[in-house]
């Protein structure tokens, strides 16, 4: 027996399989020695032992596999996963195993289903090959260059990198998708990391078909039109075969196991991967500079090789002598209303318009001060967060040099907008966009504005009249309480009687153009305005007049709105000591003391809806009545006391409506001697103040005097500001 002893050549894997089974490692460490110094009895013995080891034949399988990945440049040869291909030594049981592994199933489970005789015969074909692939590899050693699934791999990767950074809104739609599917009952599937690992595994598996259906060599990934795959992403259960048989890096492991199980078992998380894969290619081929001006573009890899790689400038496609160099029309997040006119009259059809503009400004939306302001929002050591406008005015910058102007646009009425910079780049929107895309509606802005510099304000004054009439449809609502600070700010800074408007808008608003000047709605539509009446033709024209006396007019209506609502801004702290410089009895005025006190940290609070003082005004009302009928301090008085006075759930009288409690409490005012229509009481003056009725939700038309609103909202079960007694 000494002479059948061949040692050990240890196997990779560790003791047990990804599922947890028992691997016998000495084993299958024998046997590889076996039958690397091709010793048949020793094979045969081990084979025997082997076959009753499901889990040491998966690791074997595994083993196997992964070497004839390395030999073979990342791909598995036919005769080692295709059934009707005989050019290799693999039986069918062996390479059913080999398109379970690949396809992420549970191989040890896989093996437990085959009879002893079918786990012996993969097993011995899987030893074969493994020792044959590893004299292969000794005598002619390995290609370390990276493999066709690798190169599909990574630069999936960096094409779902740059999709996400373009279009971050689409990244965060993304994460919560992803999200969705890393947690709950799918929590088992073990997804790793932030989901764009395995958005770039299905489509490299993708790209990888491609490839591989078009006859292009890793060598010559560059020149692999990837668009192709749109339609392929269209028919998820063709992408879920694709991506089973995928053999991907070994490296991905962590990813590739969890994705394509769940993809298997779940059709909907493998829906929603195409179709992110297929914006992704989309968005790239949208963007490709040189496809801005060819309908069915044959768009390559290497097309966007320089936006993968140099994110700080625009990819420019090629210089020709028809074109120049190209690039395309900045979109994401930029908003351009649809022209209010036709196209001008008195010019043909076909007629070219060349047109010199110093810069064009438009309202843009920036994703990534939306996602700052959620950061700072998440921070809880930030007490007050000051949050930037997410949306603003800002002047088109030339995506290749960063420059804002002067251009040269040129097209006819509806076509995709070409403007040309300075630097030798030619901006263009595509030839194939939708009738209201971006490019075509800046064109005829432009346009309009080339025959007639007053549209400028023409356009404006339906934008000023539809915020005016929404503002007023707002203040109609429940919810209203009144207009926005910065909006109270802006209007009081600007005079609408001033003879020069524009100067009054200029001081006011300070515009920071053409760099990004955020801001809310009035006063994007307010810099509109001032940076239209700052052109003279525009301002010294009849619809410029028209546009000054809209602005007028705007300002005017907030202005009276502001006054209206101004008291709701005043400090809760000066609103109670209002009331208590009204005078009164001694007691009245302690009440007053005590209610300030315990109320001192809602000192600088904004009035508001009213509740807050309200409830203030009640408590010193309760405080006052409650001392006065016992005839001692307003110190000695509890809360319990003040509760059983507002009695909101008062067992003895559930029935009592909110509207009972001031007359309830003018009783018990009338029995200590005051008269409640008195004008000069201002104990009085507070009960009929307390007993005015308010909408009591923003949802309903439900309505409850100010008095038990006011203590609902300070001494209610719910209340965030309730205070100690």
């Amino acid at each position: 027996m000494a002479a059948h002893e061949h040692g050990a050549v240890p196997l990779p894997g560790g003791p047990t399989t990804t599922d947890g089974h028992a691997v016998n490692e000495p084993l299958l460490g024998a046997l590889a020695a076996a039958a690397i110094r091709d010793c048949t009895e020793c094979v045969d013995r081990f084979l025997d032992e082997i076959a009753d080891a499901p889990a040491s034949v998966a690791r074997l399988v595994e083993v196997a596999r992964l070497a004839a990945l390395r030999l073979h440049r990342g791909e598995l040869p036919g005769f080692f996963t295709d059934d009707d291909d005989r050019s290799g030594p693999a039986m069918p049981e062996l390479k059913h195993l080999v398109r379970a592994a690949t396809a992420a199933e549970p191989l040890t489970a896989v093996c437990e289903q085959l009879t002893t005789a079918q786990r012996r015969a993969a097993a011995r074909d899987a030893i074969e090959m493994l020792v044959g692939q590893l004299k292969v590899a000794n005598t002619f050693g390995r290609d370390e260059s990276q493999t066709l699934a690798e190169l599909c791999c990574a630069i999936s990767a960096l094409l779902v990198e740059w999709c996400f950074a373009a279009a971050p809104m689409d990244g965060r739609h993304f994460s919560e998708t992803w999200r969705k599917w890393s947690s709950g009952r799918q929590r088992e599937a073990r997804l790793p990391g932030n989901g764009i690992p395995a958005l770039a595994l299905l489509l490299g598996a993708v790209l990888h078909h491609q490839a591989r259906q078009d006859d292009v060599p890793a060598e010559q990934l560059q020149d692999l039109v990837f668009a192709r795959a749109l339609p392929l992403l269209q028919e998820p259960p063709e992408v879920g075969d694709i991506l089973k048989a995928f053999a991907a890096p070994p490296e991905n492991d962590s990813i590739t196991g969890p994705v394509k199980r769940l993809a298997r078992s779940e059709p909907q998380f493998l829906s929603d991967l195409c179709s992110y894969a297929r914006h992704t290619i989309m968005l790239h081929v949208e963007n490709c500079p040189h496809g801005l001006r060819e309908t069915d573009h044959a768009c390559t890899l290497a097309h966007r090789i320089p936006a993968l790689t140099d994110s700080t400038r625009a990819p420019v496609a090629a210089p020709t002598t028809a074109e120049g160099r190209r690039v395309a029309l900045p979109r994401i997040g930029i908003r351009e209303e649809e022209p209010v006119e036709g196209a001008p009259a008195g010019f043909p059809a076909d007629h070219i318009w060349q047109i010199n503009v110093d810069r064009i400004v438009w309202e843009r939306y920036d994703a990534d001060i939306d996602r700052f302001n959620d950061a700072i929002a998440e921070d809880s050591t930030i007490s007050h967060p000051d949050y930037e406008h997410t949306t603003g005015l800002e002047a088109l910058a030339c995506p290749a040099c960063g420059s804002h102007g002067p251009f040269l646009v040129e097209g006819r009425w509806g076509d995709p907008l070409t403007l040309h910079c300075g630097c030798g780049v030619t901006v263009m929107s595509p030839t194939d966009s939708r009738p209201d895309d971006l490019g075509r509606r800046v064109l005829k802005r432009l346009i309009l504005c080339e025959a007639d510099p007053a549209y400028a304000a023409r356009h404006l004054i339906p934008q000023l009249a539809k915020y005016q009439e929404d503002n007023h449809r707002s203040r109609a609502n429940s919810w209203y309480r009144g207009p926005d600070d910065e909006d109270v700010a802006l209007a009081e800074a600007i005079d609408p009687a001033a003879e020069d408007l524009t100067q009054a808008l200029t001081a006011a608003l300070q515009p920071r153009l053409p760099d990004r000047h955020g801001g809310r709605a009035l006063t994007l539509l307010l810099l509109k305005a001032q940076d239209a009446l700052s052109t003279p033709a525009v301002h010294d024209s009849d619809d410029g007049r028209r546009l000054a006396d809209t602005v007028r007019s705007l300002l005017d209506d907030l202005k009276e709105e502001s006054d209206r609502w101004a008291p709701s801004r005043e400090p809760v702290g000066a609103r109670l000591r209002t009331w208590q410089q009204e005078g009164g009895p001694h007691l009245w005025q302690a009440a007053w003391g005590r209610t300030l006190k315990v109320a001192s940290r809602y000192e600088d609070y904004r009035v508001g809806d009213g509740r807050l003082s309200d409830g203030c005004a009640a408590l010193t009302l309760a405080l006052y009545i409650l001392a006065h009928e016992a005839n001692t301090s307003v110190d000695q008085i509890e809360k319990n006391e003040v509760l059983t006075l507002w009695s909101p759930h008062n067992a003895d009288n559930p029935a009592e409506e909110p509207a009972e409690v001031p007359q309830r409490w003018g009783a018990r005012l009338q029995a200590l001697g005051h008269d409640l229509k008195a004008p000069d009481d201002p104990v009085a003056r507070l009960w009929r103040h307390l007993r005015t009725e308010h909408t009591a939700s923003v949802l309903g038309d439900r309505r409850e005097p100010a008095l038990t609103l006011g203590l609902e909202h300070l001494l209610g079960p719910h209340s965030l500001n309730r205070i100690p007694l």
